[in-house]
């Protein structure tokens, strides 16, 4: 499937919403009504009129909003008839939307205007370097529930190249493995249930058994999505991707781009940048040297988890900080005894339940690590965007997670050839087209990755991921994470843990 990116959405005015409506709703009895050609002329004349005078189709943009809300901070005008203004003259508002985001630096302004794409046809590998941008909303299609057929992406570098049959003849056979490990697992699955399977114990056989069967899909996969960003978001993906070295995501970037230059000019303006810093991470990667290998080529069943740096004193700064937010200085609970602090922490917690998150103090307590995954629980790590991730690229010398259904369903050699029979491919396309190996790598393949959250944002994390309905690598990862991270704060990570397990652990903290 070719990429796609279609403009699905974007706001509009409400009142001109209404008024459109109101309009529509008026005109439809004379519509029943009318049986001769002067009466359906005369409708005719009505609609064209208001479409002249208040309903002009260039009015149906969310550049009005942006110009509206421009003005609110120097026009004593009620924002409504701001609104209003912004409505009646279309190229006035372009014209102010440009002098005030592009001329006078204020690009906040084009936040007001929001966008939904559907976008289809892209790698898994692409589908990583899009959501890494943090200010985005994004509903992916999943590997998880859905079983998948044989769709996937050839990097355009490799068009009309040695490497293109081959590349296809490698995918494919991937793909048709997956089919076999799929069924494999669900044979598996259902010889250990000692009664006739009930059919919500059939779909969770089947979703359990397309969960690691994706393992051995490439990330040349194709995916789609649901997008939604803020113009002055897209622009900033169309000018990240104009100068990427894939031709994917600057494809995507060109799409982006065009979805709303007609629409919104005044908000999407420049989507093209100079040297800076694409060719700047270049030099001081040259600068720096060859890249280390990790030294673990040998498959692992779970992923690993280092924990590097930590706030000193953490659970003493966020007492402070929540010393100072009820102001008293920064560092004034630092007096307070042993039995007066437990007390505080005791009542911090006092009615919380799995759905209430930490108070905002917590962020002033950061935790680093490394962590070694496979590109399936990357997959899952990268769309918690609040935390800092820096991943390394993929390197097929990095060795892979094999699931442990596929070990205990004996399959752990058909899978080990397979996923080797990509780490070989892989490893020649390098000699070739560096950039392009990944595509051939599986979902079992690992990266290094470099995890820094605060506190609060891990009790997220852990309240999600280690619940445990969640996908086992990534609840293996929240695990190691929360497990390290109490040995230096139990107190600041006492309630942190998966829904599931919230109330018992609450029942447990109180006791003690």
């Amino acid at each position: 499937m070719p990429l796609t990116v279609r403009l699905a959405g974007y706001n509009i005015d409400a009142d001109l919403l209404q008024e459109t409506l109101d309009f529509l709703q008026s005109i439809e009895p004379r519509l029943s009504a009318s049986s001769d050609a002067d009466d359906i002329k005369s409708l005719l004349g009505s609609i064209a009129e208001k479409l002249h005078s208040s309903l002009s189709p260039e009015a149906f943009t969310p550049e009005t909003l942006s110009a509206a809300y421009a003005r609110i901070s120097r026009d004593p005008k009620y924002v409504t008839d701001l609104r209003r203004a912004a409505r009646g003259s279309i190229s006035r508002a372009r014209k102010s939307n440009d002098n005030i985001i592009f001329g006078l630096g204020h690009a906040s302004v084009a936040e007001h205007a929001c966008f939904n794409f559907d976008i289809s046809g892209l790698s898994r590998l692409a589908c990583e370097e899009l959501q890494s941008h943090r200010l985005l909303s994004f509903t992916e299609k999943s590997q998880r529930y859905i079983t998948l057929s044989s769709d996937y992406i050839v990097p355009p570098e490799l068009a009309g190249s040695a490497w293109e049959r081959r590349f296809h003849e490698l995918i494919q056979m991937l793909f048709t493995e997956y089919e076999a490990v799929c069924r494999q697992l669900q044979l598996y699955h259902t010889k250990r249930w000692p009664t006739e399977l009930t059919p919500d114990q059939q779909r969770e056989i089947e979703t359990c058994s397309k969960e690691d069967a994706r393992y051995v899909l490439p990330l040349a996969c194709s995916t789609q999505m649901g997008m939604t960003a803020n113009a002055r978001n897209v622009e900033h993906l169309a000018c990240e991707f104009s100068d990427h070295p894939l031709q994917e995501l600057r494809d995507l970037g060109k799409a982006l781009r065009q979805s709303v230059s007609v629409l919104a000019p005044s908000l999407v303006k420049y989507t093209e940048r100079g040297n800076y810093p694409r060719k700047n991470r270049t030099i001081m990667a040259e600068s720096i040297g060859k890249p280390t290998r990790s030294g673990m080529s040998e498959p692992a069943l779970n992923p690993m988890v280092q924990l590097l740096d930590a706030t000193p004193n953490g659970e003493e700064r966020v007492l402070s900080a929540l010393a100072f937010s009820f102001g008293c200085e920064f560092r004034a609970l630092s007096r307070l005894t042993a039995e007066q602090t437990e007390r505080v922490w005791r009542e911090m917690y006092r009615n919380m339940s799995e759905h209430d998150g930490p108070a905002r103090e917590f962020e002033l307590a950061e935790i680093t690590f490394e962590a070694f995954i496979s590109a399936s629980c990357f997959a899952q790590l990268k769309r918690h965007r609040m935390l800092t991730l820096l991943p390394q690229p993929y390197f097929a010398e990095n060795g892979f997670i094999i699931p442990p259904s596929i070990e205990e369903a004996g399959m752990r050699p058909r899978f080990t050839d397979t996923v080797n029979r990509s780490t070989e491919n892989a490893a020649l396309l390098t000699k070739d087209f560096p950039l392009l190996a990944p595509y051939l790598l599986t979902n079992a393949h690992r990266r290094r990755v470099l995890i820094q959250i605060n506190a609060r944002e891990l009790y997220h994390f852990t309240r999600l991921r280690s619940d445990s309905h969640a996908q086992w690598e990534i609840r293996s990862l929240s695990d190691q994470m929360l497990i390290k991270a109490r040995e230096i704060w139990p107190n600041l990570m006492a309630l942190a843990c998966g829904k599931d397990r919230f109330s018992e652990t609450m029942q447990r903290w109180m006791r003690n």
